[in-house]
């Protein structure tokens, strides 16, 4: 979930560019739905759901940083995405070491932020605010990260892939 200075730290590390800002912003809510949607720990209206597709499919591809930069982002959101959606097969597994390469890649979107600071900051901004983007959005711990995982039978792998 969001801290409640999110919007304010991300217009920091991004330099108080709008649009890159609320290019994150978007793929957060976006990517909070589909979790929502995946886990089944938080239900989705259906007012959120209409919403979520109308972010991903008309409002993000419009943002003008995300069209500036689409060469550059869409590949790191579709491995974001692919690291999300391993990460969603292995926190389901019996055992500890899987468990925690989920929790490693359970948020990459936190790369997506980093290099959003390289591309309104360039290489020494980014070095810069990369170690505080990370503490903020990965504030969870491992320990409290593997408690919080609900005991739900394993899912295959195919079983994303439908």
């Amino acid at each position: 979930m969001p801290r409640q200075n999110e919007a304010t730290f991300l217009r920091g590390v991004l330099r108080n560019n709008e649009a890159a800002a609320q290019f994150c912003e978007m793929l957060f809510r976006i990517s909070q739905t589909l979790d929502d949607l995946v886990d089944k720990d938080n239900p989705v209206a259906d007012t959120t759901l209409i919403r979520t597709f109308w972010e991903a499919l008309i409002e993000l591809p419009a943002n003008p940083f995300y069209r500036q930069h689409e060469p550059y982002l869409r590949p790191l959101m579709a491995s974001a995405l692919q690291d999300w959606r391993d990460s969603a097969c292995l926190e389901r597994s019996d055992s500890r070491h899987y468990k925690t390469l989920a929790f490693v890649l359970r948020d990459q979107l936190t790369s997506v932020v980093t290099q959003c600071a390289y591309l309104v900051g360039g290489y020494e901004w980014m070095n810069k605010v990369s170690l505080s983007v990370r503490d903020h959005f990965h504030e969870d711990g491992l320990d409290d990260y593997l408690s919080g995982l609900s005991p739900v039978p394993a899912v295959p792998a195919e079983e994303y892939d439908e």
